[in-house]
């Protein structure tokens, strides 16, 4: 923790190893959280930078959290904003319940979209999850979109609540899902390939596994146990997460830095 009097003084002091760096300002307000795989160069970075003087200005003492790697670094960031909720912060600062689009099947076979709020992940073989969404806005945006561009049945997509046909039959858009004149298998693929690229990708292990990273130095380990993208159990206190509680921000951490790492990774399966 440093208290700053000339501002770029101290910055030699800082860690370079990887973690989290906090800026306060007067009154000890809390500013801005960042991350970065080396605190110092990115700290340095926003001195350096003339669109970032009206934070630096502002800066009167650096907190700096080491953590062993880029992984930890980035799920303790994630965290610490929604819990330290920062100034500056604002797109990360609120925690997310986020919404996904269940696919419900009804009595004559045609495939219904649900859109339901979660606080974590629940895996239902007959109400398997399509899509997953930042909130309730977006997913209607989403199913308005593709009502259109694949030809939907507004009220299968339940846009629309009607005891006949939709108004999308009316004006020649919907096939005739919504009064059985399309066959449901071929409706039911086209609403799939719809959300092709909204889904949720697949958990690629069996079960549980654990991510350990260990800092350049060897002084630090971290362990992190995920399962189905959900953080369910960390050691050195460096991040952590209510049991299979998905978070929208850790999902696409962790899908980003598996995907990308891991064959890099020391990753043990079980």
């Amino acid at each position: 923790m440093l208290n700053l009097k000339n501002n770029k003084s101290v910055i030699p002091s800082l860690s370079a190893a990887a973690g989290v760096y906090l800026f306060y300002g007067t009154d000890d307000v809390l500013l801005y959280i960042g991350k970065s795989k080396t605190i110092r160069a990115r700290v340095r970075s926003h001195f350096s930078a003339r669109d970032e003087r009206w934070l630096t200005k502002r800066i009167c003492r650096i907190e700096t959290r080491e953590t062993a790697g880029e992984l930890g670094a980035l799920l303790l960031e994630s965290q610490l904003i929604k819990e330290l909720r920062p100034m500056y912060n604002v797109r990360s600062r609120q925690p997310r319940r986020i919404i996904v689009a269940r696919r419900l099947d009804n009595e004559q076979g045609y495939a219904t979209v649900k859109l339901q709020p979660i606080d974590y992940v629940e895996l239902i073989p007959d109400s398997p999850i399509l899509g997953i969404f930042k909130h309730n806005k977006q997913a209607k945006e989403f199913l308005d979109t593709i009502l259109k561009t694949h030809r939907l049945c507004s009220k299968l997509l339940r846009l629309e609540q009607t005891r006949g046909c939709c108004f999308q039959y009316h004006l020649g858009q919907c096939k005739g899902a919504c009064v059985g004149e399309e066959d449901p298998s071929v409706y039911n693929a086209r609403l799939e390939a719809a959300f092709e690229n909204r889904r949720i990708i697949a958990w690629p292990f069996d079960g549980p596994v654990t991510i350990e990273e260990v800092s350049k130095d060897k002084k630090l380990c971290e362990k992190f146990v995920i399962d189905n993208w959900c953080l369910i159990g960390s050691e050195q206190n460096t991040a952590s997460s209510s049991p299979r509680r998905f978070d929208y921000d850790s999902y696409k951490i962790l899908f980003s830095y598996i995907m990308e790492k891991e064959i890099e990774m020391k990753i043990n399966k079980g």
